[in-house]
Parts: C-alpha cells; sequence; structure tokens
C-alpha cells in the first residue's frame, strides 16, 4: 500500500471515529464539543503532514475523510435531527481546510525564520 495512502487512512480514521463517537454523544447532550475537538483534529492534521514529509495533500486527503466518516451518523440520527451532522460535517471541512492553508504558510514562510527577521529588526531599532 502507498505510504501515502497509509497516513490518510490512518489519521482520517483516528479524528473521523473521534469526531462519529465523541461528537455525536456530545451533540445529543446539547454541548457544543466543536471547541474540544478541533484540537484533536488539527493534531491528526499535523501529524498526517509531517509523516507525509510535509505534501499539503496529505492533511486536505484526511480533512475530506474524515468528513466522510463523520456523514456515517446519518444512519443513527432521526431524520428531524439531520442537522446534528450536516453542521458539524461543514465545521469538519473548514476546520481541515483552515488548518492546511496553516500548514502550507508554515512552509513556505517558516515561522522562526519570520520571528528572526522580527527580531533582529527590534535589535537595530
Amino acid at each position: 500500500m502507498n505510504k501515502f495512502l497509509r497516513i490518510i487512512l490512518f489519521w482520517s480514521a483516528c479524528w473521523g471515529l473521534t469526531e462519529a463517537i465523541a461528537g455525536y454523544v456530545l451533540h445529543l447532550s446539547e454541548v457544543s464539543p466543536g471547541i474540544l475537538l478541533y484540537f484533536f483534529g488539527a493534531y491528526c492534521l499535523m501529524k498526517a503532514f509531517i509523516q507525509s514529509g510535509y505534501h499539503i495533500s496529505v492533511p486536505i486527503a484526511v480533512t475530506l475523510l474524515t468528513a466522510l466518516l463523520k456523514l456515517s451518523n446519518l444512519f443513527f440520527t432521526p431524520f428531524l435531527f439531520h442537522y446534528r451532522v450536516y453542521y458539524p460535517v461543514l465545521a469538519i471541512l473548514g476546520e481541515g481546510l483552515i488548518t492546511s492553508f496553516l500548514l502550507l504558510i508554515s512552509i513556505t514562510s517558516p515561522v522562526n525564520k519570520w520571528l528572526n527577521k522580527l527580531i533582529i529588526k527590534n535589535k537595530k531599532m
């Protein structure tokens, strides 16, 4: 199996199953789990990004597959409450794509170099 495919499947399964199980339970209790689950999702995306050798397509694929896994909750949710699945799927897509964009920015303009330039400019002033 391709290295990238293994990375995508593993991290999508980790994030997707966590979203599907924990998110489903937390949404039933009328608690907004988004703030709690975002950090786990960002962790999964960063680990997939690093393990892939900094290929930006990997976190995007992880995001898309995770959203598909979250859609599996439609089978367990009554029709009246399908919005409790659709909105988290949209949130997963938004979180994943924004985090992927931030990872892309961190590669093209590493923060360390930017901070070093900022520190050097401040010392000259």
